[in-house]
């Protein structure tokens, strides 16, 4: 399963927060080698979507703005705006879907739910777990 660079570098960025307490965008893309504009960027997603705090100044940085345990995968795809897990016929409705008389329909329906379904069941604090146990 492919996963694009705005969750991967998002999923990072939350995983270096998580280790850090408070760090700024700088240490992030040091610790991650990730390019730093598009981590800013992704930072400003995941502040706007309440996942971070930010504070300014010469001792500022980002931090978690709720706990490891309360920030689902799910809610990460929605901060960076990652539709790329949405089934054809739920994403783009016309362009690649046929419309009402598709059969498949309720099949890409019932897929979406559950891959919602688990990605909502991941936490960072689970996936930092399982990033702990490979590093």
């Amino acid at each position: 399963m492919a996963v694009n660079t705005k969750t991967e570098y998002a999923l990072r960025a939350l995983i270096e927060i998580a280790h850090q307490g408070q760090v700024s965008a700088q240490k992030i893309c040091e610790a991650q080698r990730l390019p730093k504009k598009y981590v800013e960027y992704l930072l400003s997603l995941l502040k706007a979507a309440d996942l971070i705090n930010s504070t300014a100044g010469i001792m500022g940085g980002y931090s978690l703005a709720k706990e490891a345990e309360e920030i689902t995968f799910k809610s990460l795809l929605e901060a960076v705006k990652d539709e790329s897990f949405a089934t054809a016929c739920q994403q783009r409705k016309g362009k690649f879907c046929i419309g009402h008389g598709c059969t498949l329909a309720p099949f890409f329906t019932k897929l979406e739910g559950q891959l919602n379904e688990i990605f909502e069941s991941y936490t960072l604090q689970d996936i930092i777990n399982i990033w702990e146990r490979k590093v």
